[in-house]
């Protein structure tokens, strides 16, 4: 929240998921599970991802709501 994001989509589990749902911010991930994760401060940034079959550039545009995540090439009105 404190970087100004919207949101977050994980390529995989999260933990307290109760919390997460009280927060201001969207989290997708595929599941929760109880086990903690390792920490290994490897963030990247501005790479292509494959996230579920679909590709995902930097510079575009991700929106999701409780149905589901879309890409867009453009921002959409």
């Amino acid at each position: 929240m404190k970087n100004g994001w919207a949101g977050l989509v994980i390529d995989g589990c999260v933990r307290d998921s109760a919390a997460l749902g009280k927060l201001p911010l969207g989290v997708k991930a595929l599941a929760a599970h109880p086990r903690k994760s390792v920490k290994r401060d490897s963030g990247q940034r501005d790479l292509p991802l494959r996230v579920a079959g679909c590709d995902i550039l930097p510079g575009q545009w991700l929106y999701a709501d409780e149905d589901g995540v879309i890409v867009s090439g453009r921002p959409l009105g």
